[in-house]
């Protein structure tokens, strides 16, 4: 009797597995599609903008930027339970720059700037360029503060108060990083320069399980790394985006002389990041466990 209904078991288990993994790989296209939904509301935002301005009274964006923060913030809670832990270690005036670790998808970054939105908190995303040359993308770019990482620009935004938010490790991180969560920075001293000239502290953060919501797919490590050199564009396959439970780790501001050296600066935040990731992540991260513990360990602690 086990014998017959062992194949068809594992006829059942590998049809499920199929399809599980079509949708997953499926999802972060459904993403992008996201993005282009976005931007095509923000082209008729502007063409509307008389009729928006008399439903909205607070500006020309706000109404339709408070509108998608609060879309996205109850999407990342409902799919990721998600949480902000330290908000109270950001600087209640002027400005402040944001360092973390890029997951392959920047998803904190997105549930983070929605939160700041809808508590009136003025905060940029540094982007790579590629974004901007994205057709239609352009637009939506700027409604949502996003900005370019240069020295120059970057000090205005912190003169002006807000936050900056900027991944050190970019592009490479987001590709070539893996469960391991290793920090790719290549010795980027660009943000520390941006932090002593505009005089404000750096804030490390890292995001617990963002490697296991979304993972880029590398059949070889090298191929990978020789790719991307060759074209400094997103071209790997990324898997994802997984219900896991995404918690953001803000870490103490950190204050600096106006003379120290960037290196110096750069050294001692990439260590601040690393303790944040060694004290919050379980190494090496694991989609099967975090969904494990996101859906059947929790019930088990409840029935308990």
């Amino acid at each position: 009797m086990i014998m017959e209904v062992l194949p068809v078991l594992w006829e059942y288990g590998a049809w499920f597995a199929k399809w599980s993994f079509l949708v997953f790989l499926l999802l972060p296209l459904f993403m992008v599609v996201w993005f282009y939904l976005m931007a095509v509301a923000a082209h008729v935002y502007r063409w509307r903008k008389r009729e928006v301005y008399e439903a909205f009274n607070d500006g020309f964006w706000d109404g339709f930027r408070m509108s998608i923060a609060a879309i996205t913030e109850a999407q990342g809670k409902i799919w990721h339970n998600l949480e902000f832990n330290g908000l109270n270690n950001l600087p209640k005036k002027g400005g402040c720059l944001m360092i973390g670790y890029h997951g392959a998808i920047p998803l904190d970054a997105y549930y983070f700037f929605a939160h700041c939105v809808l508590e009136r908190r003025k905060v940029r995303i540094v982007v790579d360029r590629f974004l901007y040359k994205a057709p239609g993308l352009s637009l939506l770019m700027k409604v949502f503060n996003c900005m370019p990482g240069n020295i120059t620009t970057c000090v205005d935004a912190l003169f002006a108060g807000e936050t900056l938010i900027i991944y050190p490790g970019g592009l490479r991180e987001s590709l070539l990083s893996d469960e391991k969560y290793q920090l790719l920075w290549n010795s980027r001293l660009g943000f520390s320069k941006v932090a002593l000239e505009a005089d404000v502290p750096i804030v490390p953060f890292f995001t617990e399980n963002i490697r296991e919501a979304a993972r880029s797919v590398k059949f070889s490590a090298n191929l990978a790394s020789w790719l991307y050199e060759k074209t400094k564009l997103p071209i790997l396959p990324i898997v994802g985006i997984f219900p896991v439970e995404l918690r953001m780790h803000i870490g103490r501001a950190i204050h600096f002389d106006d003379e120290e050296e960037p290196k110096v600066v750069a050294e001692l935040v990439e260590r601040r990041v690393v303790e944040l990731i060694d004290k919050h992540q379980r190494l090496p991260g694991s989609i099967l466990r975090e969904l494990y513990n996101r859906f059947w360990a929790r019930k088990r602690r409840k029935s308990d």
